[in-house]
Formats: C-alpha cells, structure tokens, sequence
C-alpha cells in the first residue's frame, strides 16, 4: 500500500464516522478534536486534495495481544464448527447438540440436510448387555489415553473420545453419549452411597466421563 492510498483509506474512514456522529471512534483512531472539526469542515475537492498527499501522515499499529485473542478465537470457531460436524455425521441426537453446543433443532436439520443425512424414525436399537460390558471397558481405555487432552472445565471434554468410540463400534454417538449419562449417573449415586453419614470434606468433581466401576446394571436391570 502506498502512501497516499494508506492516508485516502484512513480518511475516507474518518470521514464515514464523522458523518455518522461517531467522534469518540474519531478520538480512537489518534485524532484530536481541532483536527477533527477541520476535517468535517473540507468540501469534497479538499479532501480530494488531502488524499493525494505524497508524504504518509497517517501510521499503522498493531496491538498485538487483540489480534492474537482474535486469531485465537477464530481457531477455536474452526474447532468448533469441525467437531459439531463431525458429531453430526457420526449420529448425535437433537438433544446432545443442543446440551453440548447449544444449536437449535432447525440448524441441525439444515446441517443434516446439507450433508446429506437421513435419520430414520424411531430410536436407535440399545446394544446388549454384553456389548455394553465391551463398550465401558473399552471407554475407560480411551479415557486413560487420553486423560491428559481432556479439560475439565469444557463440558465437550470428552466428545472426541465418545466420537473415537463411536467410530469404533459403528454405534450412533447418540447411543454412546446417552450409556456414558448412565455410568456417570450411576457412578454419582455409588459415590453418593459411600460418603452417606461421614463427615462431608472438600471432593474433586470427578470428571466427565472419567469414572472408575460403573455397570450397565440400569440396563441389565431393565432387560
């Protein structure tokens, strides 16, 4: 960019602002008021004048540590959109997209409907007993494996371990994200148990999915 092309844009930016009232983003820019006033006094022809000034009169910063946090939130969008595709098309629920992300059921069947997906009617059919046995064994492997990446604190922690799983088994992530629900449930209510009438004292949260010796007895026992 030259320097007359450098100057032309930040004027005709000042002078937008200007004209829309918006001094204090004037005073934002680097600009004093005497300075401001001047310009909103030049006609058309004046200001056609300024622009074509050979000297640069105008200088760019950066403030690095906004444009790093920009950058920084634009990688996480990116993540972000990846892995609600990415859960889409392995099988998430309305309902799990909407607890982990937040989207409303029409944006789901946009995306779906863009990616080419088709939900049959009816829920999907609950894997066997055994199988469940299979798939909590195999949970708590990747769980180990991956204990190090997961972030306690990112309610979708461990979405790309039940995808991994998912992946896997061929089983919709809704299926696996509803028996995870259940081991944790069962989980809280045996930590629940244990702690009954000791003294309460200060306990870690235990982690999304990081659990020790749940069963599938809720199924079983519905079987």
């Amino acid at each position: 960019m030259t320097d007359s092309s450098l100057n032309t844009a930040v004027l005709y930016q000042v002078m937008t602002h200007l004209r829309d009232g918006n001094f204090r983003r004037c005073l934002e820019m680097g600009f004093d008021q005497e300075e401001l006033v001047q310009l909103n006094q030049l006609s058309f022809s004046d200001i056609s004048e300024l622009t074509r000034t050979p000297v640069r009169f105008i200088e760019i910063t950066v403030n690095h540590d906004l444009l790093g946090r920009a950058l920084g939130r634009l990688q996480e969008e990116a993540l972000r959109q990846q892995m609600i595709q990415r859960a889409i098309k392995l099988g998430a629920s309305l309902e799990m997209l909407n607890s982990l992300f937040g989207i409303t059921s029409e944006e789901v069947s946009g995306r779906r409907r863009f990616m080419g997906i088709n939900i049959k009617p009816g829920r999907p059919q609950m894997p066997e007993v055994e199988e469940m046995h299979q798939l909590w064994n195999r949970w708590q492997k990747l769980i180990a494996e991956n204990s190090a990446k997961i972030d306690q604190t990112d309610p979708t922690a461990a979405l790309g371990v039940m995808m991994i799983l998912a992946e896997e088994t061929g089983h919709p992530l809704s299926i696996i994200w509803k028996l995870i629900r259940e081991w944790e449930a069962d989980v809280r209510e045996m930590l629940k148990k244990s702690t009954k009438g000791k003294p309460k004292t200060p306990r870690k949260k235990p982690a999304a999915a990081i659990v020790s010796q749940p069963s599938p007895s809720r199924q079983e026992a519905a079987r």
